[in-house]
C-alpha cells in the first residue's frame, strides 16, 4: 500500500508489535525443521514390533513435547503421509535461550514420514511463547518443501484487538539487546508494507517497543518511527508526492 499522512502512524505503531512476533516465529521455523527431522528419525528407529505406544522428547533445558498414544501407530504406516498433533508443555530448547518457554498444540503433517526432506507443514494454533518479556500468542504456519526451504506466515492479535500478519521475515537479536532485520507487515485496514527494524527492544511498554527504529516502505511513500524508553514515539513520513511531516505520540 501507499504510505502517507493518514496511515503512517497506524502502520508504524502496529508494525512495532510485529517485530517481536516475527522474531519469535522465526525461531520456531528453525526449531520446527529440526524437530520434524528428529521425530521422523525416532519413528524410523522404532519401526519394529517392540515400538513404544507414544513418543516423548524432552527439551534440552526443560519441559517436553509429546504425541499421545492414540496417534502413534508406526507399524501400520512406516512410510507415506502422516499427521500428528503434538503437545508442548513448558518446552525449552537451549538453542533459543533458557528463557524461552513454549506451550500449546502443534499439527505436523508429513508428505512421507520416512523422508522428512520430501516436505511437511506445521501449524501452530494459539501457541504460546514466553520469551522473557511476557507471553506471546502465535498463530503460525510453516510450509517446507524440504528441511531447508520453508515459507512462514504468522498471524497475531495486536494490542488494539486487530488481527495482523507478518511474513517473509528475517530477524536477529533479542528483546533486551534489540531485534534487527526485515519483514512484510500486513495491516487489516491499510494493507501491506515492507518494514526494516534496527535495534528494536521490548520490556517497558508492554507489547510495543521501548527503543530502536522501524522504517516502513510502501508502493509509494515511506515512514520511520523512533521508539523511546518512556513509551513515546516520533514518526517522520514522506508520501513521495511532496507531503512530509512529523507525528509525535505515546503508547501510554
Amino acid at each position: 500500500s501507499a504510505v502517507n499522512a493518514s496511515n503512517a502512524e497506524p502502520l508504524t505503531t502496529a508494525g512495532g508489535e510485529s517485530i517481536q512476533h516475527g522474531a519469535d516465529s522465526s525461531d520456531l521455523e528453525a526449531l520446527s525443521a529440526n524437530m520434524a527431522s528428529a521425530i521422523a528419525s525416532a519413528m524410523a528407529s522404532t519401526g519394529s514390533p517392540a515400538m513404544p505406544t507414544a513418543y516423548t522428547e524432552s527439551g534440552s533445558c526443560g519441559g517436553s513435547v509429546s504425541i499421545p498414544d492414540n496417534q502413534v501407530n508406526f507399524n501400520n504406516a512406516p512410510s507415506g503421509p502422516m499427521t500428528f498433533n503434538i503437545t508442548f508443555t513448558n518446552y525449552c530448547d537451549v538453542s533459543l535461550g533458557a528463557h524461552y518457554l513454549m506451550n500449546g498444540q502443534v499439527v505436523f503433517s508429513f508428505v512421507d514420514i520416512s523422508n522428512p526432506a520430501a516436505g511437511f507443514t506445521i501449524d501452530y494454533d494459539s501457541f504460546t511463547i514466553n520469551d522473557g518479556t511476557g507471553p506471546l500468542t502465535i498463530n503460525l504456519k510453516v510450509d517446507c518443501s524440504d528441511l531447508r526451504t520453508c515459507s512462514i506466515v504468522s498471524d497475531y492479535i495486536g494490542g488494539d484487538g486487530g488481527i495482523y500478519r507478518v511474513a517473509d521475515f528475517s530477524f536477529a537479536g533479542d528483546a533486551s539487546t534489540g531485534f534487527s532485520g526485515s519483514a512484510t507487515f500486513y495491516h487489516p485496514a491499510h494493507g501491506s508494507v515492507s518494514i526494516t527494524a534496527s535495534n528494536v527492544t521490548y520490556g517497558s511498554c508492554g507489547s510495543f517497543p521501548d527503543g530502536g527504529t522501524i522504517t516502513a516502505n510502501g508502493l509509494t511513500g515511506t515512514a520511520q518511527i523512533i521508539f523511546n524508553g518512556d513509551c513515546s514515539y516520533a514518526i517522520t513520513y514522506d508520501d513521495g508526492a511532496g507531503d512530509t511531516g512529523v507525528i509525535n505520540g505515546s503508547f501510554i
